[in-house]
C-alpha cells in the first residue's frame, strides 16, 4: 500500500509549449497529449472553463452573452495572465493532471521576451497548478527537438518562425551566441492577405479560408505560376456571400514585407555570428521550424540571400515541444539551460 500511494503522488513531469496560435502539451510517460488552438472559452458569470483549444474555437461567434472566447497571448507574450492561467489550468485538466499530481513543468518562452512577460508565463502556470516551473528559450527547445549538439562547442542554426513572433539563434555551449527576433509571424500573413482582399476586391473572408490562400498561392520569391484560387466570402459593403477569385499576385503582394523582413532578421543573426560559428553554419546549415517555416518556397529563398543550406523540419509545428519532452527525461544535466532563460 505504502508503494502505490508513493507511486500515485510522485511528481508529474509535464512540458508546456503555449503559442500565439497553437498550445501543446505533453508528459514525459505519455507523449504529447494536447496539440490545439491557444483559445480558451469562459463562462463570465461563475468564472469557469467552458471549453478550451478546438471546443473554444468552434464557440466562435456563437455563444450567449455570458461565454467569451479569448485569444490570451499575442506576439508570443501573455496579454491577459487570468486567462492564461485559466487555460493552463484547462489543459492540465484535459491532461488528467490535478494539483495532487504536484507537476514539474518546462515551458518554452520567446527570446524576446522580458523578465516581466517570463515571471508572468511561470505565475500562469503556478496559479494553473504546477508546483515547480522551468523556462527554456523556444530556440534551444527547438534545436534540442532537432536533435543538435546544443551543448557542444560548435554552432548549430535555427529559425523559429511561429505565429506571433519570429527567432532565430546561432546556439552552441547551451546557450543562444547571437540572435535575432521580431514580433511578427503567421498571423501577420493572415491581416497582410485579408487587408489586401478588402482594399482590392471589397470582400471579407473566414480565417481558415486566408489559411487555405496562404498554403496553396503564397509563396515568398513571389512567383504565382499563373494560380488563382476561388473561395467564398462576404462583400463590405452589402453583406452578400459571393464567389471571388483570388490570383497568387495578389496573395503575394500581401504578404512580400513580412517575407522581408523574416529574411532580414535570419540575415542579422548569422552576419553576427563569430567566425568561427559562422563556418559551424556554412557547414551544417540552419533548419526552419515553427508553421510559418511552412510558407511555399521560404527555404530556398533564405538560402539564396544566406548563402547557407536551408531545410525545413519535418513536421515543424511540434519541434519545440519534442525538444520540451527530451530536457524532462535530461533534467538534471540541462540545469544550466534552464537557469539562463529564468532571467
Amino acid at each position: 500500500m505504502t508503494v502505490a500511494l508513493s507511486f500515485l503522488f510522485m511528481p508529474l513531469d509535464v512540458a508546456l509549449d503555449i503559442g500565439t496560435s497553437s498550445s501543446r502539451l505533453a508528459t514525459s510517460q505519455r507523449g504529447i497529449l494536447f496539440d490545439e488552438p491557444t483559445m480558451v472559452a469562459i463562462d463570465t458569470n461563475s468564472g469557469s472553463v467552458v471549453e478550451v483549444g478546438h471546443g473554444a474555437l468552434d464557440m466562435v461567434a456563437r455563444t450567449p452573452r455570458h461565454v467569451v472566447v479569448f485569444r490570451p497571448l499575442a506576439q508570443g507574450a501573455t496579454v491577459d495572465f487570468d486567462v492564461t492561467a485559466r487555460l493552463i489550468a484547462g489543459l492540465f485538466e484535459r491532461a488528467g493532471i490535478s494539483k495532487l499530481s504536484r507537476a514539474r513543468v518546462v515551458m518554452s518562452v520567446p527570446s524576446l521576451a522580458t523578465s516581466i512577460e517570463r515571471r508572468a508565463l511561470r505565475q500562469a502556470a503556478i496559479q494553473a497548478g504546477a508546483r515547480e516551473v522551468s523556462l527554456i528559450e523556444a530556440p534551444i527547445a527547438a534545436a534540442i527537438g532537432l536533435g543538435l549538439p546544443v551543448q557542444d562547442p560548435v554552432g548549430s542554426a535555427v529559425a523559429l518562425l511561429g505565429a506571433g513572433a519570429s527567432e532565430a539563434a546561432v546556439i552552441s555551449l547551451g546557450g543562444i551566441v547571437t540572435g535575432s527576433a521580431r514580433r511578427q509571424g503567421g498571423n501577420d500573413l493572415d491581416v497582410a492577405i485579408a487587408t489586401l482582399l478588402r482594399l482590392k476586391l471589397g470582400v471579407v473572408v473566414a480565417p481558415a479560408v486566408l489559411e487555405q490562400l496562404k498554403i496553396t498561392l503564397a509563396s515568398a520569391t513571389g512567383e504565382s505560376r499563373g494560380h488563382s484560387e476561388v473561395v467564398l466570402a462576404r462583400t463590405v459593403d452589402r453583406g452578400e456571400i459571393v464567389e471571388v477569385d483570388v490570383d497568387a499576385d495578389l496573395v503575394n503582394s500581401a504578404v512580400h514585407d513580412v517575407v522581408v523582413t523574416t529574411v532580414r532578421m535570419i540575415q542579422e543573426c548569422l552576419g553576427d555570428a563569430p567566425p568561427d560559428l559562422s563556418q559551424d553554419v556554412s557547414a551544417r546549415g540552419l533548419t526552419l521550424v515553427g508553421g510559418h517555416a511552412r510558407l511555399s518556397d521560404l527555404a530556398g529563398l533564405v538560402a539564396t540571400s544566406t548563402g547557407v543550406d536551408v531545410r525545413v523540419a519535418d513536421e515543424p509545428d511540434v519541434v519545440v515541444i519534442k525538444g520540451l519532452q527530451l530536457c524532462l527525461e535530461e533534467m538534471s544535466s540541462l540545469y544550466a539551460l534552464f537557469r539562463n532563460a529564468d532571467r
